[in-house]
């Protein structure tokens, strides 16, 4: 049987995000103000957009594991209240595997003439490639994009040599 590959993905932060922190805590430091100048009601205000940032703060990180073994790829998200696995994916599944610019992908992008559910576990890095991975399951076609290195590709192509390309 082939091995386990376990690759840890930390997604960057975006500069949107980064932008959205400082508004938050500009309307806080004004809210503050607000409530010592004038009246005590923008108290709540301030409280609440404190609480708005460090719950952002907090429900920004993510990280991501994938873990291909037995056939089988594996997607969690590990958070500090433990782990979620968020997909199980057979390599049998898997009808393509491919570079996002690929011509074989064209179908699935958006405006595509296939329908495709996305989902987004990468890095957000540019330094780092990701691959389009398109699984079916049930009838539904899933589209995730992954950073998978090429031993993980490798892994799949013995299983399922058709679907990467």
């Amino acid at each position: 049987m082939d091995g386990t590959i376990v690759i840890s993905v930390s997604r960057a932060v975006r500069p949107r995000e980064v932008l959205l922190r400082r508004v938050m805590a500009v309307l806080a430091v004004v809210f503050l103000l607000q409530g010592i100048m004038f009246s005590t009601g923008f108290m709540l205000p301030c409280f609440l957009m404190v609480l708005c940032y460090f719950w952002f703060s907090y429900a920004s990180k993510r990280e991501y594991e994938y873990t291909l073994a037995d056939g089988v790829l594996k997607i969690e998200r590990v958070s500090d209240r433990g782990r979620r696995v968020l997909h199980e994916i057979p390599f049998a599944a898997v009808k393509l595997l491919c570079d996002p610019d690929a011509p074989e992908a064209l179908p699935y992008k958006k405006g595509g003439s296939i329908p495709v559910r996305k989902f987004d576990y990468t890095s957000y890095r540019d330094d780092i490639p990701y691959r389009t991975l398109i699984a079916e399951e049930d009838g539904q076609v899933f589209k995730f994009l992954l950073d998978l290195n090429d031993e993980a590709v490798r892994m799949i192509r013995r299983q399922n040599p058709s679907a990467v390309k």
